[in-house]
């Protein structure tokens, strides 16, 4: 399951996403391969492109003016070295790898400004276009000091405000 935040202030739409691995790339391993490294750095292209996983209200005139996306692994720290002793206990090693594999998501953010922000009446959100495998987004809300919970799936992928 997907999660998205979305608030709307004045001009201004923020939009946090967080997906698991799985929704996106089809795996929530460490990439071991050229295949899964490549899987990972095409999806966070998609993930960056924010115009074309969101249509807002055509009337609204919202154009993305910042995309963030992070994929997990990004960052791999190597910790399997050798010590050069032997001890009875891990140093933190099964942890870590543990972490790595639970922190498989992919997260976005997006800044949109819309130059009728009156107009803006609903979201189309096109991740499960772009990204096949997802199934589910739980979206949280807050617009004009109002907040609300909706849940999106492939056959219902319209947030209306």
């Amino acid at each position: 399951v997907s999660e998205m935040n979305l608030a709307i202030e004045g001009s201004r739409v923020e939009i946090e996403l967080e997906s698991p691995g799985s929704d996106i790339v089809g795996f929530e391993h460490a990439p071991s391969t050229a295949a899964d490294r490549q899987a990972i750095a095409g999806a966070v292209k998609k993930l960056k492109n924010g115009s074309g996983l969101f249509a807002f209200s055509m009337a609204a005139d919202c154009k993305l003016e910042k995309s963030v996306g992070e994929a997990p692994f990004a960052e791999v720290h190597e910790d399997k070295h050798d010590h050069g002793h032997k001890h009875g206990h891990k140093h933190g090693h099964d942890r870590a790898e543990k972490k790595g594999e639970t922190h498989s998501e992919f997260h976005a953010h997006y800044h949109f400004a819309c130059a009728k922000p009156r107009e803006l009446k609903h979201v189309d959100v096109k991740l499960f276009n772009v990204f096949p495998r997802a199934e589910e987004i739980e979206v949280q809300a807050i617009i004009s000091n109002r907040q609300f919970k909706r849940e999106l799936t492939r056959g219902s992928s319209r947030l209306t405000f």
